[in-house]
């Protein structure tokens, strides 16, 4: 159940991202376009702004999903299993109370914002601009504690993925270079 909600809400942060990506694209085209034939559109440098912030929190909040985030995953696999799983620990504790911190603040920054708009849309008030904050923040918790099981797991059983990954990786280039030669000796 726990790992459904958590497919459903990687999709729906991957949705919003591809959504914010292709608005921003088509904004940047647009207005391109349009600086291109004279009529440049007054609202374009300020919705670019806000969709590139957006695009970045939750790109930001993706990658807490993905563990993809920095980290010291070589140096905890490094450690004995307690001193690893310990630190592991204290990191999440770390990471959560920061994150509660920019959802609160971020929270009381809207109370503040939404008195001010955006000059050239004066209908978006900064409180909607600002909302990324504690949303994304609220998710990173979330995505904090849904990961937070595997990456002690792995902390416990000496794991660390980036270097699982290069190994892979580094595996497949060598196979690819090796049939590259095998092909061309054949030749």
């Amino acid at each position: 159940m726990i790992a459904l909600f958590e497919r459903i809400l990687v999709r729906a942060i991957e949705a919003v991202c591809i959504a914010l990506l292709l608005a921003l694209t088509g904004a940047v085209i647009y207005s391109t376009t349009m600086r291109y034939l004279g009529w440049s559109p007054s609202w374009y440098d300020e919705l670019a702004s806000v969709m590139l912030a957006w695009l970045t929190y939750f790109g930001a909040t993706y990658a807490v999903f993905m563990r993809h985030h920095m980290s010291f995953a070589g140096l905890v696999a490094a450690l004995p299993r307690g001193p690893a799983v310990a630190l592991a620990l204290v990191s999440e504790i770390l990471v959560l109370g920061y994150f509660a911190l920019v959802a609160w603040y971020g929270n009381a920054v809207l109370a503040v914002a939404k008195w001010d708009s955006l000059l050239s849309l004066p209908w978006m008030t900064l409180d909607i601009v600002q909302s990324v904050i504690p949303i994304s923040a609220v998710l990173m918790i979330v995505g904090t504690l849904l990961t937070m099981p595997r990456t002690l797991r792995d902390a416990a059983s000496g794991i660390d993925h980036e270097h699982a990954e290069i190994e892979q990786v580094i595996a497949e280039a060598e196979k690819d270079a090796q049939a590259l030669h095998l092909k061309e000796a054949g030749k």
